[in-house]
C-alpha cells in the first residue's frame, strides 16, 4: 500500500492529509490558536480517584486535573492499588475542551526515565513543532512520501525528523504547488463535511451527528438491490467514520433485506471494514428495530469539530 503524507497551508490555518493508494483516508487541521496537546508526556500526580468510572484524576498542570481510565492504566488491576498523591507517567490521549477533562493514558509507546528528586507536574518529553503533532500519528508504518507547501514548517519538520526519524527526512520534500487542491484536501474536506454523500453504485449515505450518537441512514437510490446498496454502503461507512474521525455510539439504518444471510452478509462486510480503516470501532449487531448498532470510544474532536475550532 502507498502511504503518503501532506501539509498545506491555507487561510491562516494548517491541513494535514494523509493518502492510502491514492485516497485521502485522514485529515488533522489545526489553527494559530492553542495547539494540541496529545502526545505529551507527564509526571502527574494523582489528586482524586472516582471508583464509579473507573478512574482516576491526575493532575498535569492543565485548568483542571486530567482523567486517567482504568483501562489506560498499565496493569489494568493496579487501579485497586492507586493512591491519592502518587506520581505517575501518563501522555495526552484527547485534549481539554470547555466541557471535558483531558485524556491521558500509562500506555506509552516508550519508556521515559523520571529525574531524580523531580515534582510533578513535570513535562518528561520536548515539545513537538506544529506542523509534526498534525502527522506524528502516521509516521508508523513510515510513509512513502511526506510533501509541506510551507516554508517555515517544512523547516521544523525537517529538523524534528533528522533527528528523531532521520530515516524519513530523505522522504520529505518542499512543494512550490499550494497542497490544499494539488493533494485532494479540498475534495476530502467538502467530503467530510457533507450530510449526504453518494455512492457509485447508485446509493446514497446520509450521516448526521446528534447530541446522542450519530444517526446513519443509507438510501437504496438506483442500486439494483437492496443488498447491493447496502454491501456498497458498510464499506464506505467505514471509510467516512475514519475520515471524519466520528466515534461515540452510532446507529445505522440499511435499507431493508430479505432474511437471516443478507443481513449477515452485510454485518460481515460491515466489520471487515472497520477492521481495515477504524479497528477500535465495533459493530455491536442488529437492534430490536431492525438497526446496526456500532461504538468508538471517543480520543479526540471529529473532524467537523476540529475545524469549527478553527475558525472561532
Amino acid at each position: 500500500m502507498k502511504r503518503e503524507i501532506a501539509i498545506a497551508a491555507s487561510a491562516g490555518e494548517f491541513w494535514a492529509a494523509l493518502k492510502e493508494d491514492e485516497t485521502v483516508v485522514e485529515l488533522h487541521a489545526t489553527s494559530g490558536g492553542a495547539p494540541s496537546r496529545v502526545g505529551e508526556v507527564w509526571l502527574g500526580r494523582i489528586v482524586g480517584l472516582r471508583p464509579e468510572l473507573p478512574a482516576a484524576l491526575v493532575d498535569i498542570g492543565l485548568a483542571r486535573p486530567a482523567l486517567l481510565s482504568a483501562e489506560d492504566i498499565v496493569p489494568r488491576t493496579r487501579f485497586k492499588t492507586l493512591r491519592e498523591g502518587e506520581a505517575v507517567v501518563v501522555a495526552v490521549a484527547k485534549d481539554m475542551r470547555a466541557d471535558k477533562a483531558a485524556g491521558v493514558t500509562m500506555r506509552l509507546s516508550q519508556t521515559f526515565t523520571t529525574p531524580a528528586d523531580s515534582k510533578p507536574p513535570l513535562r518528561l518529553n520536548e515539545p513537538m513543532p506544529a506542523a509534526t503533532t498534525l502527522i506524528a500519528a502516521w509516521l508508523d508504518p513510515a510513509p512513502d512520501a511526506i510533501a509541506v507547501d510551507d516554508r517555515a514548517a517544512y523547516a521544523d519538520l525537517r529538523n524534528w525528523l533528522r533527528v528523531r526519524h532521520p530515516a524519513l527526512a530523505a522522504d520529505l520534500t518542499f512543494s512550490n504547488e499550494p497542497l490544499y487542491d494539488a493533494f485532494g484536501i479540498a475534495d476530502a474536506v467538502e467530503q467530510a463535511l457533507a450530510p449526504r454523500l453518494a455512492l457509485p453504485g447508485g446509493g446514497f449515505l446520509l450521516i448526521e451527528p446528534t447530541a446522542l450518537g450519530v444517526a446513519i441512514d443509507v438510501d437504496s437510490g438506483a442500486a439494483p438491490s437492496a443488498v447491493a446498496a447496502n454491501l456498497e454502503a458498510a464499506r464506505a461507512l467505514a471509510r467516512q467514520i475514519r475520515l471524519r474521525n466520528l466515534s461515540g455510539p452510532m446507529m445505522v439504518g440499511f435499507v431493508g433485506m430479505k432474511g437471516k444471510g443478507e443481513r449477515e452478509r452485510v454485518v460481515a462486510a460491515l466489520k471487515k471494514a472497520l477492521a481495515r480503516h477504524v479497528p477500535d470501532a465495533q459493530a455491536l449487531g442488529w437492534t430490536r428495530l431492525g438497526h446496526v448498532e456500532l461504538v468508538r470510544k471517543r480520543r479526540a474532536p471529529s473532524l467537523a469539530e476540529s475545524i469549527a475550532a478553527t475558525r472561532r
